[in-house]
């Protein structure tokens, strides 16, 4: 593993050097500081990741150089668009071609504005910039009592798309008008925003309370319905079911769904398989038809290859490694061009090799 200091100085290189001394791989710290309030991090390359500092604040760290840690410096304030302090981030995703962050950032409205004794939920801005922080720009307006604050991009890296803009311009007289009622200033509501026009379009008749976006597609999963997001069409729907249609994604074209009883594969058109055995819980997909995956819960973890038709594993390897590390649930990202995974615990950001 390249990026191991030569001399000690931080407790998890002891770790790491007695598990090399055993040719044992061993999971690489690669900051210690990562927030507990929103510890989203993304892969921004092959090398590099980005994640939500214990300050509230963006940084980078390399793969390779694990506690070199960079930050990523938001050429945006909240006084410049007349909203107040603090900046709590919320959320940060990024587009497919790794060139653009999308930020939500909690603000305050000014007491200038504020003179009313009802109460207001707190808004949350939504901005995108480049990687590095630059070319800032408010795009949209949520807020605090918005069940989605989760926004996406369709494979092109030019729409960006999510359930939980508001439909009024993202200054603080519009949005606390838009909190007392007043329909002057409002605009029509929409849930996608092209990003190199500017325009806004609706999705109302595909609208869900729960949006469940592929990250490998244009393809996203509301309630009982498959939808192209980069078409505005509805693929499928199954209106005999009450629950989500799809779980979870582990392929372009294919979600698993899972019950008490039954754990079934789904093909965007529907075509669908039923597992005979015991469930899988998919931890990461690391690439076509490969996994990180546990059968009991997160007791035992392995690497291998799965067949959705049959449910059959090949080239199955036990990670003993991950161990205490990873649970059902947590994010684990494929990085350096699927050679590992990053995945948190606590405040540690971790990198795996597999």
């Amino acid at each position: 593993m390249k990026g191991i200091l030569p001399t000690i100085q931080h407790p998890v290189y002891l770790v790491l050097a007695l598990g090399f001394s055993l040719g044992i791989a061993q999971p690489v710290m690669l900051t210690d500081s990562l927030s507990t309030t929103h510890s989203e991090f993304l892969v921004a390359s092959e090398e590099s990741i980005i994640f939500v500092n214990s300050n509230g604040t963006i940084s980078s760290v390399n793969l390779n150089e694990p506690f070199v840690l960079q930050p990523v410096f938001l050429t945006w304030e909240a006084g410049n668009d007349g909203w107040d302090g603090p900046e709590e981030i919320n959320f940060i995703g990024i587009s497919p071609d790794g060139n653009t962050l999308c930020i939500a950032i909690q603000v305050a409205l000014p007491e200038s504005i504020f003179t009313t004794s009802i109460s207001i939920p707190d808004p949350v801005l939504v901005l995108t910039c480049s990687i590095t922080g630059e070319d800032a720009r408010v795009v949209g307006i949520t807020d605090t009592s918005q069940d989605s604050k989760d926004f996406y991009f369709t494979q092109d890296s030019r729409v960006l798309y999510g359930w939980g803009f508001l439909p009024c311009d993202p200054d603080p007289e519009a949005y606390f008008a838009m909190h007392l009622g007043d329909e002057t200033d409002l605009i029509q509501p929409y849930h996608l925003i092209d990003l190199e026009e500017g325009l806004k379009f609706s999705a109302n008749e595909m609208a869900e309370d729960i949006l469940l976006a592929n990250p490998w597609s244009d393809l996203a999963a509301l309630g009982n319905k498959i939808a192209d997001m980069a078409t505005l069409s509805t693929i499928y729907q199954d209106s005999t079911t009450t629950s989500a249609i799809i779980e979870q994604w582990i392929e372009p074209d294919m979600g698993l769904s899972t019950s008490i009883l039954t754990q079934s594969a789904r093909f965007a058109d529907g075509i669908s398989s039923q597992n005979p055995g015991e469930h899988f819980a998919i931890i990461c997909r690391i690439e076509e038809g490969r996994y990180i995956y546990s059968r009991d819960d997160g007791e035992t973890i392995y690497d291998g290859r799965i067949d959705w038709s049959s449910f059959e594993v090949t080239e199955p390897v036990l990670l003993d490694q991950l161990a205490g590390y990873l649970s059902i649930g947590r994010t684990v990202l494929s990085a350096n061009e699927n050679k590992g995974i990053v995945f948190s615990a606590g405040r540690g950001l971790y990198y795996y090799e597999l």
